[in-house]
């Protein structure tokens, strides 16, 4: 009998194990259908084989907690709402399982549901982000006139509020004592100095010149000009009055004082506005930001001059969002001339066709489209050539442009996504207990526990770690690779360096995007691809970070998918046994290889049908087990050889007392399942490389399993009735 599947495939006949990762849902519950007994079901199977089931085969779940399973109705213990009835079975459409987010609708359910899908497609993106605000004065621009000495305003010459002023401008005279002092200090150093010009005491004009330059600076102290200062020197004799100067042109829009008012040194007398550039502080919501960036344009309009457009440009953004409106504030820098745009005016502000950075135009989906709870956003996508069946999906958006969202990661042009009855698809998901928008996690559990209860599949005395999730031997030091990177990236992430997290995300996920699943089966590849879907999404969304804090937060969310992958896929384990691998001597390698090639010559002699050769070869394979130094390994090592040696000389003792082919072939079982776990645990050394191939139908659909130094099936349990029976697991090692 000839193998279902192509020679040196990964998938044999009857090799994956029979998945069930769904059942029928109510649809009449769940999209408006009839609740009686003519209720349309929806099943889903990992197989393509039919298979009949009972109408009673019914299972009773709970809406809210769709992990309540029981056989029979009733109430949930957990919330007390009656349960609802879920049937086991329905053949309408039976479809290969690919992912564990995956639902087959009938056609009755998908028109109830209304189902409706769209491409996605590559199209340039624009937005108009509407704002409003309002005209503000630009600090920048805006003085205070004070008093630089204690004293009373004498005379205003600006005296109302909005009065436009120069600079150098007079705007207010003040008497003060404090300038009688300073004024007869400077005139009485000027004739000091005249007096002393004669005068050969150098150290004395030098004195009285210092005297000079210092009273001439607490003139300027005290608000004096040059020209104010030169009028003193002039005049020859104080005076109690200061005339105060604007120092900037503008407009008045305070006034303090008045006159007669007796003023302190600091006192504010005039604010003075420049208004020929001015501030538009307008409102974004969060959502628009993306679209809003420093330096670029913004067109605006005011009630004031209907249709007539104003420009700015963006010079800042406000860090911190309003928490009562939930927006941020974006200013605009604007000039205005002419004076037209006054604070206080309202404003309504456009910016248009803000399209992505990138030169290529930006995978979009319809806004309907994802199912978005706070960071994450799920789409369901209609399988190609899979009529009816959606396969659910994280993926990683970017910002709204209008009608559409902006898809950073997980979706390619042309995947067709549900844009209407994704809820209702959603719901159905839900209620199997798979990952879904309302249930993110499902009842994900250990493979090992679902699919062998916890020991290895071969045989529980192996020893072989690899054995319980059947991980295939190429991807162990991919494994180890992306274990080593998590705990980089953690290490990276505690030192809160924000640019070295980013590359440290970013080595993650290229380690984990380089990984090949192909080999991966069953419930293994499953697992496989929901697990690293979200751990993409998670390394994806940690390379745009904006702070070390938001960086550590992710990897918080990262960790919480990394726990389940590396307790199903056993990184521990992985990392332990390549230690042992490591530890073996180059010596105890080498013999293993000799014993490696004993068991070639006893596989072909099986799968040649030859009794006396297959006799002989077990014989020679004994010798060469016998010959193997124990002494030379160590630790777990030599455990490891213990357990398969024990498997070895197992077989090798049923081979001797065999009477005919098959007790012989029932001896070679054990010695395959104990050199496979040498091999792959040891590291034989070989100058060939070693495939492990598997026979499903051995020992009445047993299963078992052999080693070959090429990948041309030759079955040993089987021989000629049988020789192409079974397919290639994988390589274990490279020559």
């Amino acid at each position: 009998m000839a193998s279902t599947e192509k020679r040196g495939g990964r998938l044999g006949f009857k090799s994956a194990l029979l998945i069930l990762i769904g059942v029928a849902f109510l649809v009449g519950y769940f999209l408006g259908g009839n609740q009686d007994k003519s209720r349309r079901t929806v099943a889903v199977t990992t197989d393509n084989k039919p298979e009949e089931h009972k109408e009673t085969d019914t299972i009773w779940t709970c809406a809210m907690h769709p992990q309540i399973r029981l056989p029979k109705s009733g109430q949930c213990p957990l919330c007390f709402m009656d349960l609802i009835p879920v049937t086991a079975g329905g053949s309408e459409s039976r479809v290969a399982a690919v992912s564990l987010r995956q639902i087959t609708l009938t056609p009755q359910a998908r028109k109830l549901a209304e189902v409706n899908v769209e491409p996605v497609v590559r199209r340039s993106v624009g937005i108009e982000t509407r704002m409003v605000g309002k005209v503000d004065y630009d600090e920048t621009r805006q003085g205070y006139i004070t008093a630089w000495m204690g004293g009373r305003i004498d005379k205003l010459y600006v005296d109302y509020t909005g009065s436009v002023v120069v600079k150098g401008q007079p705007v207010a005279s003040i008497y003060s004592p404090e300038l009688l002092t300073a004024q007869a200090e400077l005139i009485q150093a000027v004739r000091s100095i005249k007096d002393l010009e004669k005068s050969g005491l150098a150290r004395v004009k030098d004195t009285v010149k210092q005297t000079e330059l210092a009273a001439r600076e607490k003139l300027r102290l005290l608000g004096f000009t040059q020209k104010q200062i030169d009028e003193v020197l002039l005049r020859g004799t104080p005076s109690d009055h200061i005339t105060l100067y604007t120092p900037l042109s503008g407009v008045v829009i305070q006034k303090d004082v008045l006159e007669g008012m007796y003023v302190q040194t600091g006192t504010r007398i005039y604010t003075i506005a420049d208004l020929s550039h001015v501030w538009v502080v307008l409102e974004a919501y969060e959502s628009d930001l993306p679209w809003i960036k420093l330096g670029q344009e913004v067109a605006f309009q005011t009630d004031a001059y209907p249709g007539e457009i104003f420009k700015g440009k963006t010079v800042y953004v406000d860090p911190l969002v309003t928490e009562k409106t939930r927006t941020v504030r974006v200013r605009l820098d604007a000039k205005n001339p002419s004076g037209r745009l006054k604070p206080g005016m309202f404003v309504r502000a456009v910016v248009e066709n803000m399209k992505s950075e990138d030169k290529e135009q930006d995978l979009v989906i319809p806004a309907s489209a994802p199912l978005i709870t706070g960071k994450r956003a799920i789409v369901y996508v209609l399988m190609p050539g899979k009529e009816g069946t959606y396969e659910g999906r994280e993926i990683v958006l970017g910002p709204r442009a209008g009608d559409y969202y902006i898809v950073k990661y997980g979706l390619s042009e042309g995947d067709l996504v549900v844009t209407k009855g994704n809820f209702k698809i959603d719901s159905a998901v839900q209620l199997m207990a798979r990952p879904s928008m309302m249930n993110p996690v499902g009842t994900l559990l250990t493979v090992v526990k679902q699919s062998t209860g916890g020991k290895p599949e071969n045989d529980a005395e192996s020893g072989d770690a690899n054995a319980a999730l059947e991980i295939p031997p190429p991807m162990v030091p991919r494994l180890i690779g992306l274990s080593s990177s998590y705990n980089h990236l953690k290490d990276v992430v505690e030192t809160r360096d924000l640019q070295k997290a980013r590359q440290a995300y970013k080595d993650f996920f290229n380690t984990l995007y380089a990984i090949d699943p192909t080999p991966l089966t069953g419930e293994a590849a499953l697992v496989w691809k929901e697990l690293t879907m979200l751990l993409r999404n998670d390394a994806m969304i940690g390379l745009d970070a904006d702070t070390a804090g938001e960086a550590g937060r992710l990897f918080a969310t990262l960790t919480e998918h990394y726990g389940p992958f590396h307790e199903n896929f056993q990184i521990e384990s992985l990392i332990r046994s390549k230690a042992v691998a490591d530890s073996v001597p180059a010596e105890f390698k080498q013999q293993l290889g000799l014993v490696l090639e004993s068991y070639y010559a006893l596989q072909d002699a099986l799968a040649g049908d030859d009794f006396q050769a297959s006799k002989q070869a077990g014989e020679a394979l004994g010798l060469a087990i016998k010959a193997m130094d124990m002494t030379l390994v160590k630790g777990d090592a030599q455990q490891t050889w213990r357990q398969a040696l024990g498997l070895l000389n197992t077989g090798l003792s049923k081979v001797s007392e065999a009477k005919d082919i098959a007790g012989l072939r029932i001896g070679f079982e054990p010695i395959s399942i104990g050199m496979t776990a040498a091999v792959k645990r040891l590291d034989a050394a070989t100058k060939s490389p070693v495939f492990e191939l598997s026979c499903p139908m051995a020992f009445n659909d047993k299963g078992a399993i052999w080693l070959q130094k090429d990948d041309e099936i030759r079955n040993p349990y089987f021989g000629a009735e049988m020789l192409d029976c079974g397919d290639v697991k994988w390589q274990v090692k490279a020559p």
